[in-house]
């Protein structure tokens, strides 16, 4: 998982802002949050509308909801977590308080705010975006001058070179 923005205090309030890279990062998500955090992302909404003869229309438009999490629910087959919660941003499509689901997908930011961001979450936050913190196998080739480190997990090998 990739970590963009990080602004917490251990044991006190923050937030972080993550993108999900892999199914395992979505998994690690489902993890650290939990009810009553809150989350912000883009998402769709089907709006209804009336049109001009009386009927109703359906369209759909992104918007970008903030949260309060009521349930989670993670689809391993689907590569999706989905949160259930209050919306608590205003805007034109979406009062305070209406229910709304976030589907959090690879590739799409989001940003998790907790009042206490205890040692458990943070442990899980650093192993979900740390390579090195979760590699199986780090390898380390050396010749004069030169030193080539592998980090080789589940799913991934991170190279770096090192010239010395």
């Amino acid at each position: 998982m990739k970590l963009v923005r990080k602004d917490l205090v251990r044991n006190g309030p923050g937030s972080v802002k993550l993108i999900p890279e892999e199914p395992e990062d979505l998994w690690q998500a489902y993890n650290l949050i939990s009810v009553g955090d809150n989350v912000m992302a883009v998402t769709v909404r089907k709006i209804l509308r009336e049109t001009a003869s009386g009927g109703r229309d359906a369209q759909r438009v992104k918007l970008k909801l903030e949260i309060i999490i009521e349930d989670i629910h993670y689809d391993k087959e689907g590569s999706v977590l989905r949160l259930r919660g209050k919306n608590m941003l205003e805007n034109d499509h979406v009062k305070i308080g209406q229910f709304h689901t976030l589907e959090i997908e690879l590739q799409r930011p989001f940003v998790l705010r907790k009042d206490v961001w205890d040692s458990m979450s943070l442990d899980i936050l650093h192993h979900s975006c740390d390579p090195s913190a979760s590699a199986d196998l780090a390898v380390v080739l050396i010749q004069e001058g030169l030193a080539h480190i592998f980090l080789i997990g589940k799913r991934y090998i991170n190279f770096y070179k090192f010239v010395f």
